[in-house]
């Protein structure tokens, strides 16, 4: 993220010239006019001031100091959904739990979408998005996350002309490293493997696993029998039938199929996790007629002889199951969601061996509940849970309250999601925490939503600043990176009492003269800063803030005032074609000024014998570059860099 300043300088001169150029641009003044008026710059600064300066590019002590202070150091007053910490000198927008979800739209026109997934497909270190669509598109697409933001995507067809594509899922299934794809064919009562070519999702050759699957409606695959290869599980909600196919030499061009329950009734979606804690991988399923969760143990390890257990036996119109540990006991619970019941349940595994189960209702009235799913969505460490409403048209996730599962927070994604229908969750822009992923098959969309994000405004105050003089008011300039759609602005306000600092000017939304706009002589500053984005993704970083005055008196030569012996240098600084050296005395003295170049040649000599007072004298004649000054007077010495720029 680049940073950029916005303009200001600090030294006299330049200064001059900005606050013309500010009020000829505001004033629709031409160039040309433009052009006369900085000619007068000349004689604007022979009457000089003595600038000063006050600079914030660290606020890594945070909040709490309202002031006075003399110098801001590392510290402000308080801050809004502000990030700000001790390891990073910069400030931007706070992480917060959004409280609208924000919409990404993969792909809305994928006609009657049934199953959507996650995986990096084309190896690039991103997730990209996986979809199935039937009746109309009859295709298996991915779709490719281009720059790992989420926001733009390249759609790549994987299968068409499938003939109900009804479930889809991604696993290495030969082998070699990279992102194969499997889907469930419905109507074609097909189980099918896609190979990737090429290992970036551009080529790819179907297998067929299984050719004879009566509806074909659930895909997973996972190494069942313990070989190290990836073996592939199906459901066929016609057949009835709960079948793995044995992957017979890691290839995937050989499969020797495997019963686990051929009278199923219903068979709807089938999974694999370990559910007795024994290490090997058990097969759970959901039977939309029978009304069924179920898991089954695998015997002997290898997936030859199975052993069924019911978890739930009636789950109305059983359509969905999943695994997962929802009260962080160490072992595996069970998830399902049930159509006509409009049930999200959990199952808690109560001795861990999957014999003895607990029911605990998520939400008892989600309308037609037909995919269920669980991640930390909220990253506090527990397991949360997702689903999809296809009679709701709802996407929703619920938070697990206590960590146990026996509390839940419900958080509506989106409850306009025509006939919503899968859900997964994943990181789907790279930033570390969790997306919500989903498809509506009437409305024909893949779509994902950003939970957390950059709030859509943010504010920080300053401490209180005291100058310690009576300031003529000058300049805000600061430094800032600001992606597309954020930005930073300011408002200042100056007074003579801290207990009433008074209002806040107008925003200002860009470095900008201040003159006008505070009362010269208060000597009391404080700033507030305001971020704003409309992208959750991405936030405005703000690196410094510089707000400069001039001090009250200095070119005053009357014998009344009491002046210090002083050397104020060049001004302005830098110079442009010549420079105004500018001493104060306490008293008559004789002064001398020697001006020397980087190589520490003498280029310019004065001495004299000056009145009290403050003096100047023109520098000219001298060519572009960095010079040292230095007045001495009696036991006084100082010096002071300046540079010229022709």
């Amino acid at each position: 993220m680049g940073l950029s300043r916005c303009g200001c300088g600090s030294d006299q001169g330049i200064l001059i010239q900005r606050n013309i150029k500010q009020k000829v641009d505001c004033e629709g003044i031409t160039m040309k006019a433009a052009g006369m008026i900085l000619s007068l710059i000349s004689v604007l600064i022979l009457s000089p001031h003595v600038t000063g300066t006050a600079t914030q590019t660290d606020w890594s002590g945070g909040g709490g100091v309202s002031g006075p202070v003399t110098d801001w150091g590392d510290t402000f007053d308080f801050e809004f959904d502000i990030y700000w910490s001790g390891s990073s000198d910069d400030l931007l927008l706070d992480i917060v739990t959004l409280n609208e979800p924000f919409e990404h739209t993969v792909d809305s026109e994928f006609e009657n979408v049934t199953s959507v997934y996650a995986s990096d497909i084309d190896g690039d270190g991103d997730m990209d998005v996986l979809g199935a669509a039937g009746s109309y598109d009859d295709d298996i697409k991915w779709w490719e996350n281009n720059d790992g933001s989420g926001i733009s995507w390249t759609e790549h067809i994987v299968g068409s002309d499938l003939d109900g594509p009804n479930s889809v899922y991604a696993e290495d299934i030969d082998g070699d490293g990279d992102m194969d794809v499997l889907g469930a064919i419905k109507y074609a009562d097909d189980i099918i493997w896609w190979e990737n070519n090429n290992g970036i999702g551009t080529s790819w050759t179907e297998h067929t696993v299984a050719g004879d699957f009566d509806v074909a409606i659930s895909v997973y695959a996972e190494d069942i029998d313990g070989d190290g290869d990836m073996d592939v599980l199906g459901a066929a909600e016609e057949d009835y039938d709960i079948i793995w196919w044995e992957n017979d030499n890691g290839s995937g061009t050989s499969w020797t199929e495997h019963t686990v329950d051929g009278n199923f009734m219903g068979a709807r979606s089938v999974y694999a996790e370990d559910i007795n804690g024994d290490g090997d991988m058990d097969v759970l399923g959901a039977a939309r007629y029978a009304d069924d969760i179920t898991w089954w143990e695998n015997d002997n390890g290898s997936g030859t002889s199975w052993t069924e257990h019911t978890v739930d036996g009636s789950f109305d119109s059983a359509y969905s199951v999943y695994a997962e540990d929802i009260d962080g006991d160490g072992d595996m619970d069970v998830l399902g969601a049930a159509a006509l019941a409009d049930d999200i349940t959990w199952w808690e595994n109560n001795n861990g061996y999957g014999t003895s189960w607990t029911e605990h209702t998520v939400d008892g009235d989600f309308n037609y509940a037909c995919s269920v799913y669980a991640e930390d969505v909220d990253g506090d460490d527990d397991m949360d849970v997702l689903g999809a409403a296809n009679g709701a048209f709802d996407i929703t996730w619920w938070e697990n309250d206590n960590g146990s599962g026996t509390s839940w927070t419900e958080h509506t994604v989106d409850n306009n999601f025509s006939y919503a229908i899968s859900v997964y969750a994943e990181d789907i822009n790279g930033d570390g925490d969790m997306d919500v992923l989903g498809a509506a098959y009437d409305a024909d969309d893949i779509s994902w939503w950003e939970l957390i994000g950059y709030p859509p405004e943010g504010s920080l105050q300053s401490s209180v600043l005291d100058v310690q003089e009576n300031p003529y008011w000058q300049t805000i300039d600061w430094t800032c990176g600001e992606p597309s759609g954020t930005g930073v602005v300011f408002q200042v306000r100056a007074s003579d009492d801290f207990s009433n600092m008074g209002s806040w000017s107008d925003t200002l939304t860009m470095p900008c003269s201040l003159d006008g706009i505070l009362t010269d002589g208060d000597s009391l500053f404080q700033y507030k800063a305001i971020f704003t984005t409309s992208d959750p993704g991405s936030t405005p970083v703000l690196a410094d803030v510089t707000v400069t005055w001039d001090m009250e008196g200095i070119g005053n030569e009357s014998g009344d005032e009491s002046y210090a012996l002083s050397l104020y240098g060049a001004r302005p600084n830098p110079a442009l074609g010549q420079a105004f050296l500018i001493f104060s005395l306490s008293m008559s003295s004789r002064v001398d000024l020697t001006v020397f170049d980087m190589t520490g040649r003498i280029v310019h000599l004065i001495s004299d014998e000056y009145e009290s007072g403050v003096h100047e004298m023109m520098l000219d004649g001298l060519a572009s570059g960095v010079y040292m000054v230095r007045m001495s007077s009696g036991d006084f010495t100082d010096t002071q860099r300046f540079v010229l720029i022709e």
